[in-house]
């Protein structure tokens, strides 16, 4: 089995494609369930942000695999075969660790250090963590990058004032608009970046800000606690008759709005020009506003300017942001050398608790009369805690033993316990098959 990484970023495909291959809240429910449905898919998981769409995986083999996932991306996507293999990338083994371990950090990210990432990360692992479709190995990869992640904010400056994609739409408008006070803003969307941009727009002295959400009462919230004002989606006539700047980033798979949505209110406008900012990936407002005179619509590809300011500024940081990446690879290297040990530890395991279960049975068929239902359980419990602390010294002396050690020590552990080890591939494949019919039984 290999890991595998397929995907697209803004590094390798213009928005046009991007967008084709995004996993809303909705889609990615269905895109996990399908990509587990391959045989040649052991483990799966989907990020899926508004600059980029990666599918991590344990598969079979490196050919079947990357077929699997190309296959996958095609079915789920808007993609012809020419445009996947002209902007997907694949990455293998420790590439697709370290490449992970980047993202978490906000190194791949359009706007260095970017904030959101990190939690978007975290989403994608509680996603597939719900589908059962991380297992034994990918799942403490992603636990990696994001302690990586977490360290590179915590151990360098590179978050400290950091440009997310809200901020730096929000740096353009202030450079189009000549600056945000004294400005109205309509923001379509209230969940994070809906609230980082009514955040700024606020801090920034804007003299209006109107917040419009598919759910009234999610709007709600977000505008009393941000001091802005909330509308229903199907009354913006007003607010897009005032605005100077409308900024979308909602989750809606679609065009929120159009041509028609705009040509009632236009008219109100005098002329006075209206700055629209697209931030939602796919895209939610219709490129074909760009035509309408007095609309100037921006889109997240608009941002790459800023964003090349941002990472030159910030450059000197990466160097020792990647050092913390390389001490936290070299961590994930140990471990996953020491996984050929995991047969072994689990048959040595499962030797211990069953000499404890017999003498547990036996120990109770004497004594039952004389202990308490509590009393028992107590003796359950301190033979478990005495079969963790003997097995903590050897085993802790066996991962920490070099590679080339190990084979003469399991083949001894192996004789003296007489254990029934079977080989590591078998092993996950049962533990996955196993984690496979658990994830159907609960589907059904």
């Amino acid at each position: 089995m290999r890991i595998l990484m397929c995907g697209l970023d803004h590094g390798t495909a213009e928005l046009s494609v991007r967008e084709r291959l995004a996993f809303g809240d909705a889609a990615l429910d269905a895109g996990l369930s399908a990509l587990a449905a391959s045989p040649d898919v052991l483990e799966g998981a989907i990020l899926s942000t508004c600059n980029r769409t990666e599918i991590y995986a344990v598969v079979t083999t490196e050919e079947a695999g990357r077929q699997a996932l190309r296959c996958f991306a095609l079915a789920a996507g808007g993609l012809t075969p020419e445009e996947f293999d002209q902007h997907a990338r694949f990455r293998l083994e420790a590439e697709a660790v370290a490449h992970l371990f980047r993202v978490a950090a906000g190194l791949e990210s359009q706007i260095l250090g970017e904030g959101q990432i990190l939690a978007q990360v975290k989403d994608a692992q509680a996603a597939a963590r719900r589908h059962r479709t991380l297992g034994a190995l990918l799942d403490p990869i992603f636990r990696f990058a994001i302690a990586s992640g977490k360290r590179v904010r915590t151990e360098t400056p590179i978050a400290n004032g950091a440009v997310s994609v809200v901020g730096a739409a929000l740096e353009l408008a202030r450079e189009r608009l000549g600056g945000l006070a004294g400005r109205r803003a309509l923001v379509l969307g209230a969940g994070r970046m809906g609230e980082l941009a009514a955040k700024h727009l606020e801090a920034a002295g804007a003299r209006q800000v109107f917040i419009a959400s598919r759910t009234m009462e999610s709007a709600a919230r977000l505008a009393e606690a941000t001091g802005a004002q909330a509308l229903p989606f199907h009354n913006l006539a007003p607010a897009l008759a005032d605005a100077d700047l409308v900024l979308c980033c909602t989750d809606a798979p679609h065009h929120v709005l159009g041509a028609a949505d705009l040509a009632p209110v236009m008219a109100r406008r005098r002329g006075r020009p209206l700055m629209m900012i697209d931030l939602a990936m796919p895209r939610n407002l219709d490129p074909e506003l760009a035509g309408r005179a007095g609309v100037e619509l921006f889109d997240l590809d608009a941002l790459e300017a800023i964003a090349d300011s941002h990472r030159r500024a910030r450059q000197e940081l990466v160097a020792q942001a990647q050092g913390i990446l390389d001490e936290e690879m070299a961590a994930y290297q140990l471990w996953r050398r020491g996984m050929p040990l995991n047969p072994a530890i689990a048959s040595l395991r499962s030797k211990f608790t069953s000499v404890r279960d017999q003498e547990l049975e036996r120990f109770t068929a004497r004594h039952a009369a004389r202990f308490t239902p509590e009393q028992l359980a107590l003796v359950e419990g301190l033979g478990r805690s005495m079969i963790n602390k003997l097995l903590h010294e050897p085993l802790t002396q066996l991962k920490g033993t070099h590679v080339e050690e190990r084979q003469p020590m399991l083949r001894a552990l192996t004789h003296l316990y007489a254990l029934d080890v079977e080989g590591y591939g078998e092993y996950y494949r049962r533990r996955s098959d196993e984690r496979r019919g658990t994830a159907a039984r609960l589907g059904a």
